[in-house]
């Protein structure tokens, strides 16, 4: 994590309406998983004044306070921090609720009833409220990751292959 995205999460945090930033940035970021978007952000080519009136164009009504926001981080050339400021803000607000949150890597989707278990049973086990997202990777088997906590458990399908060989070998 940049320290410049701590830096404005922090101070977006400490704002009254801290909840309206969040979600408009929130908002924003989604526009960030298209390639195209991320390059015109990015271009020095494109003048700030364009960049920022393609981002004010996503929302219908914009406070002066957001709007002000948005033109720094313009000026600044730091829009390319807004999914850093969004995860961070989520952060901290996970901080504040005590609730951890962690990272289910898996090669293909788990169900929602299947996520809530691994909360639940996570959650248990280290006496906190525990709150997973799934991210898609190329891996075999599972891993689970709680940065906060400092826990790290992978599954992996090889070697629960071999445990079994194993034990089939010594039975025999």
């Amino acid at each position: 994590m940049d320290m410049v995205a701590k830096k404005y999460a922090k101070a977006i945090a400490l704002r009254a309406d801290a909840g309206e930033f969040y979600e408009n940035l929130r908002l924003l970021t989604s526009a960030f998983t298209l390639s195209k978007f991320r390059i015109i952000v990015e271009s020095a080519e494109v003048k700030k004044e364009r960049k920022l009136e393609l981002i004010q164009s996503f929302f219908e009504k914009l406070s002066p306070s957001f709007n002000n926001f948005l033109r720094i981080l313009v000026e600044n050339s730091r829009l390319s921090f807004v999914p850093q400021i969004v995860e961070e803000l989520e952060r901290q607000n996970a901080f504040k609720e005590n609730i951890f949150l962690g990272v289910v890597y898996v090669s293909e989707k788990l169900d929602d009833e299947s996520l809530r278990e691994l909360e639940a049973r996570l959650s248990a086990k280290f006496n906190v409220k525990v709150k997973l997202r799934m991210q898609i990777a190329q891996i075999d088997g599972v891993k689970i990751a709680l940065e906060e906590l400092g826990y790290e458990l992978s599954f992996s399908m090889k070697t629960l292959q071999n445990k079994l060989s194993e034990f089939i070998l010594k039975t025999i």
